[in-house]
């Protein structure tokens, strides 16, 4: 082969390999995923008596991605935290509630500061949010 022809063929084979690379990232870019955007992850319950120590809270987000969100699976790190999260998937653009309450009835007076953990199909695919209050004696 002359060296002009060896030059055309690394040429031509350069050409095909950034053609590919160029290909594979605009795939990627394009993969349809769910991502959910929080309004905040921490809700301050703040103090209240041991005679009235059931709270609730809401936590909003929006899915920011282009993919519906699902929601897999959520809980408390206590027995006190019951956890309510949609059950159907959550269309790219819409909004959505997490419902959280909090049920000191069983649990010794004092500062809380409760997770609340979650897996859905976007991203972040796990996330945590928080809780935090004070249960006075009454």
């Amino acid at each position: 082969m002359t060296m002009t022809r060896r030059f055309l063929v690394l040429l031509v084979l350069a050409f095909l390999s950034v053609s590919v690379s160029y290909a594979q990232n605009s795939a990627r870019k394009s993969e349809k995923k769910a991502s959910i955007a929080l309004d905040s992850t921490v809700a301050r319950l703040g103090v209240f008596p041991k005679s009235d120590s059931k709270r609730t809270t809401v936590y909003t987000f929006k899915n920011v991605g282009n993919d519906k969100l699902v929601f897999y699976d959520g809980g408390g790190d206590c027995g006190c935290i019951t956890v309510s999260y949609p059950d159907k998937p959550i269309k790219p653009g819409k909004k959505g509630k997490i419902i959280v309450t909090y049920n000191g009835h069983n649990i010794s007076p004092g500062k809380f500061n409760r997770k609340i953990y979650f897996a859905v199909s976007g991203k972040p695919q796990q996330f945590i949010l928080r809780l935090t209050g004070e249960m006075t004696k009454n």
